[in-house]
């Protein structure tokens, strides 16, 4: 029996359930590929300064490219997932590895603004494949720590957060923001291998010789179903919510609370450093008490801390308001896990490709929203509004599998 005043007991006991319940060697290379992956898109964000001040554009523009990026990601979501419901996991995954791969090389070679934009619709194009795909994945591989499994993958997503941007900025301080992307070229070349030597060639359930079209009939009744529809919402209030923090924290603390842009970004850091144990611990509160008392606890601590940003100017106390928001970030493991687990299992990869393309592509109104706002003037009210789509997406999260 696990000793709740134990943290290490607890610890050691989810990582046997979880070497019990799956493969832990899919998990692994899964989980670097997702490092990547997500690591690459909040990279993104931390060397948009520099990119901006190279081409000369405003937080609207900037806030558009943020926007672009998550859009063309959220337009392989469907794609991707149809596609390893029919060709299997290992390749969609390394081959969404591969893309990213050029697109990467592409924003390095980017000398225009039209370049830059052009390899950021690549890069988008190429990250989509890989979303959907490796959460079904984890899904099929394991049965009851599924949540637990996720969340392990979803808290690598953050090392790579904080690992991947922290080496950016140092490399682009010395050889320039291109090479703050280049220098992950090696380590995505390494992840493709890894992906195509230990991930299965097919996971999941297949569909067997039904017709593609029969297949898409399934999904097509099985996204009208009220639950669904409810776990959609609330996938997509979450989504706009992250996608908009993750865009523009950053800008904010360096605009409105005057952080040097350094600073900034180390407080960014902090961030996701915090989300990577929040994450693993709402992972098994989750697996414990349910993925509705998971969304409404985590999602719910970040409400005050958007009200506090918008208040506090002192670095210490900004500290501790962005440690407190990263509990925000604690919501995704449960909401994913909920998504997935809404869908049959012969159709998760297709169904749930489809409801991440719709709500992914929703939350990428966010950024531009906010950068707009942003430019009137009105950054703190931008905040204090997604402080109130916080508090929406907590209770919603409590209450969705009441629908249906």
């Amino acid at each position: 029996m696990v000793n709740p005043y134990r943290p290490w007991s607890l610890l050691a006991d989810a990582t046997a359930e979880l070497r019990r319940d799956g493969s832990a060697g899919v998990l692994l290379v899964v989980s670097l590929g997702w490092f990547l992956s997500l690591g690459v898109r909040i990279v993104y964000p931390a060397l948009l300064p520099q990119v901006t001040a190279e081409f000369g554009v405003d937080n609207a523009t900037t806030g558009l490219f943020v926007g672009v990026l998550w859009t063309t990601y959220a337009l392989l979501q469907f794609p991707g997932g149809a596609l390893a419901d029919v060709v299997g996991e290992r390749l969609v995954l390394a081959g969404s590895i591969v893309l990213t791969t050029g697109a990467v090389g592409a924003l390095v070679l980017a000398t225009t603004l039209e370049l830059f934009v052009v390899a950021t619709v690549l890069l988008g194009l190429g990250t989509g494949l890989y979303g959907t795909t490796r959460l079904t994945v984890i899904s099929a591989v394991y049965d009851r720590m599924a949540t637990t499994a996720i969340s392990v993958s979803q808290a690598s997503g953050n090392v790579g957060n904080v690992v991947l941007s922290a080496g950016a900025g140092v490399v682009s301080a010395y050889l320039g923001w291109r090479w703050g992307f280049g220098y992950l070229l090696p380590l995505l070349v390494v992840c493709a291998v890894g992906l195509w030597l230990f991930v299965p060639r097919r996971a999941s359930a297949a569909t067997g010789d039904e017709p593609f079209s029969r297949t898409m009939r399934k999904v097509a009744a099985t996204v009208r179903r009220p639950r669904v529809l409810a776990v959609t919402a609330l996938l997509s209030l979450n989504m706009f919510l992250y996608q908009s923090v993750t865009g523009f924290l950053p800008t904010y603390l360096v605009a409105e609370k005057g952080l040097a842009p350094g600073v900034a970004a180390t407080v960014y850091s902090v961030f996701f450093a915090t989300a990577i144990g929040v994450q693993f611990l709402s992972g098994l509160v989750a697996d414990r008490r349910g993925n509705p008392v998971a969304i409404f606890v985590f999602v719910g601590l970040s409400v005050p801390a958007f009200v506090l940003l918008t208040v506090v100017d002192v670095l210490p106390a900004l500290v501790a308001t962005v440690l407190l928001l990263s509990s925000l970030l604690g919501g995704m493991p449960a909401v994913n896990a909920a998504g997935v687990g809404s869908l049959p299992e012969e159709i998760q990869g297709s169904g749930f490709g489809l409801l991440r393309t719709c709500y992914i592509a929703f939350g990428a109104v966010g950024p531009p929203t906010v950068g707009v706002l942003a430019d009137v003037g009105r950054f703190d009210l931008a905040f204090l509004f997604l402080g109130g789509v916080a508090l929406v997406t907590s209770v919603w999260g409590l209450l969705f599998e009441r629908v249906g």
